[in-house]
């Protein structure tokens, strides 16, 4: 009676912290636009197109000024896309997260409040509003396809397999003309995704082609936009191509110098590593090592719920895997000084990562590193029920920010009533 009662308020509490961030998100967004719904950085970074010529990072900004009105601007469509992709993230997260067939709460609670996850997303205006959130959408539809295929047999199990290959392959160049940070951000783990299939289906020579074609179609078009970085002059011209609207939004005090994220554009390389040498030198580095820990804490949380290790039992290959899966997605970090960003999106995916390989067979074989089993050792001592509440604590008191090198809110009331 007890069990049932607690899981009643476990359902509450997370339909209450799915409405809440959703319907935050909703009058944030659709409110009036006097004024941008937010930070300018992130919406000129959706607005870079090609008007100065082909750059890096063009491919939205163009569509959206193809389909803008001048006299009304860009941003209104820019607000009803972001929008959009936060409720099908939203979506996506939670067709796999039944797909897998988890069916528990206290994981769920875990991965909606973890600090950049769906919670915060929408009660901050944080980390949906970038563009990487259509990389988590297309590796969860990625995902999706991969639980799919991997309880299939026959013919239905290799033709649901091309159908994730193919997606992976045609979406690579859009996602990296999106933003180049792609080949950083997610394409490590969809890489391990697609090498996951090809280990667990040996005979089908295509995905293993289909990977290989993945990886260079990716290096290639990554490679095109660094060669096409794009200078001062581009920066000025696609700043020039925004309706005037939109810059006396985003720039009231100087509508026609470049701004923001556009003037970006003409950064060299020393000027992108002088931003992580400023989130040293800032004094606030402490700051991402308490939330690179909480976060690590929630993501152990999860992990060792869904895949419980019995003493008795020899460990599996699932947290190896993880493992490998953060390790290979830590290069992020040296792109900028946006560690909120990279936290965020790494430990979001790698849920989404934990709830596909619910379905694989290679995560259900044992564990052989001697390293990884010392460190599955001493998570067993971990009391979960303790770090159950440690890690509800940390999700429902902090805000994490996206970046940089000024923390105005580190807590929730402050994003809420700022």
């Amino acid at each position: 009676m007890a069990k049932i009662k607690a899981n009643h308020f476990l359902v509450l509490g997370i339909v209450a912290l799915i409405e809440i961030p959703v319907i935050l998100a909703w009058v944030w967004m659709t409110g009036d636009y006097r004024e941008p719904r937010f930070n300018e950085w992130p919406v000129t970074e959706w607005l870079v197109n090609y008007q100065g010529g082909f750059v890096r990072r063009g491919l939205i900004g163009e569509l959206l000024l193809a389909i803008s009105d001048p006299l009304t601007g860009i941003l209104p469509n820019l607000y009803r896309l972001v929008l959009s992709s936060y409720f099908i993230y939203i979506l996506i997260f939670f067709a796999l997260y039944f797909a897998a067939q988890i069916k528990n709460y206290r994981v769920l609670l875990i991965a909606l409040i973890i600090q950049g996850g769906i919670y915060h997303m929408g009660i901050s205006a944080d980390f949906y509003t970038r563009k990487e959130n259509l990389f988590l959408i297309l590796f969860g539809l990625l995902c999706l396809l991969y639980i799919d295929a991997s309880r299939r047999q026959g013919q239905p199990r290799k033709s649901s397999f091309t159908t994730l290959i193919s997606l992976a392959i045609i979406s690579a160049p859009l996602m990296i003309l999106i933003h180049e940070a792609y080949l950083f951000m997610s394409f490590p783990l969809t890489v391990l995704l697609l090498w996951i299939a090809c280990k667990e289906n040996p005979s089908y020579i295509y995905l293993r082609l289909g990977l290989m074609m993945y990886i260079v179609i990716c290096l290639i078009f990554f490679i095109s936009c660094s060669i096409h970085h794009g200078d001062l002059i581009s920066a000025q011209a696609i700043w020039d191509s925004l309706p005037l609207v939109d810059r006396l939004k985003i720039s009231p005090a100087a509508p026609y110098s470049q701004y923001a994220a556009i003037s970006s554009i003409g950064w060299t390389l020393d000027q992108h590593l002088s931003t992580i040498y400023g989130v040293l030198i800032s004094g606030g580095a402490y700051i991402w090592v308490f939330f690179i820990l909480g976060n690590g804490l929630s993501l152990a949380f999860i992990a060792i719920t869904i895949y419980p290790h019995a003493p008795e039992i020899q460990p599996k290959r699932i947290l190896g895997l993880l493992a490998i899966g953060l390790f290979i997605s830590s290069g992020m970090f040296l792109i900028a000084a946006d560690w909120g960003r990279w936290i965020a999106f790494i430990s979001n995916q790698l849920i989404l990562l934990m709830f596909a390989l619910k379905a694989s067979s290679l995560a259900k074989e044992d564990e052989q590193s001697k390293y990884l089993l010392l460190l599955i050792q001493q998570l067993r001592k971990i009391k979960i029920k303790y770090l159950f509440i440690l890690v509800l604590i940390y999700g429902l008191v902090f805000q994490m920010p996206e970046c940089c090198v000024q923390y105005p809110h580190l807590f929730v009331f402050q994003s809420l009533f700022s």
